[in-house]
């Protein structure tokens, strides 16, 4: 192989790994160790909300959430696993916007678009707000309605609790934004194949 022909693959390889690295979810625990936590840091609470009965048995929690840095397209995942919880998130400083979330029911799982944006600073620690989600009872598609609220106080209690050893830093609360938007929750398979699992509520 000439030296020209090793270059071109080189430069092919290089290319094709760095394509591979876009398209990688980079994935983030709600609740990261404590060596883990440094500036800047954003944190936030997020809740579940279903105001109506369902036929299901179990209540909806949320699986996880997805976004991106608008700076470069990297994509982000943070696993909830909980009907109520904060999640902490350092990151680097700059602009991001969830896209999706995902919502399960024990074997149900949904999924909606949600563009909620949001920045990281420099350093410091923000405040991204409280985060409801109200859903619709189960239906080929429901309704999703998310409200972004302040409950800083509570929070900042929260983030001391956990994290007792985080430096005394000045923290700004700079909600996500927008305040308030709607969308639809979309049901995805797998479904469960149990009998006892109800799909939709009888009509």
């Amino acid at each position: 192989m000439t030296k020209g022909n090793l270059l071109v693959c080189r430069i092919v390889l290089l290319v094709i790994f760095a394509v591979m690295s876009l398209g990688c979810v980079h994935q983030f625990p709600a609740h990261p160790a404590q060596e883990d936590i440094k500036a800047p840091l954003v944190f936030g609470h997020i809740q579940v909300w279903q105001e109506n009965p369902s036929g299901r048995i179990f209540l909806p929690e949320m699986a996880s959430f997805e976004f991106i840095a608008r700076d470069g397209g990297r994509r982000y995942r943070v696993d909830i696993e909980a009907d109520s919880s904060y999640f902490f998130l350092p990151l680097d400083p700059g602009q991001y916007q969830v896209t999706r979330v995902f919502i399960h029911e024990g074997g149900f799982r949904s999924s909606a678009e949600v563009p909620l944006a949001f920045e990281v600073p420099v350093q410091g620690v923000v405040y991204l707000g409280w985060w409801r989600f109200q859903i619709g009872s189960p239906d080929f598609t429901r309704d999703l309605e998310v409200t972004i609220s302040s409950e800083l106080v509570q929070a900042i209690v929260e983030l001391r609790v956990r994290y007792p050893s985080l430096p005394q830093k000045l923290i700004v609360s700079s909600l996500a934004e927008p305040f308030l938007l709607r969308s639809r929750l979309y049901e995805i398979t797998p479904y469960p194949r149990f009998r006892y699992f109800n799909r939709h509520n009888p009509t």
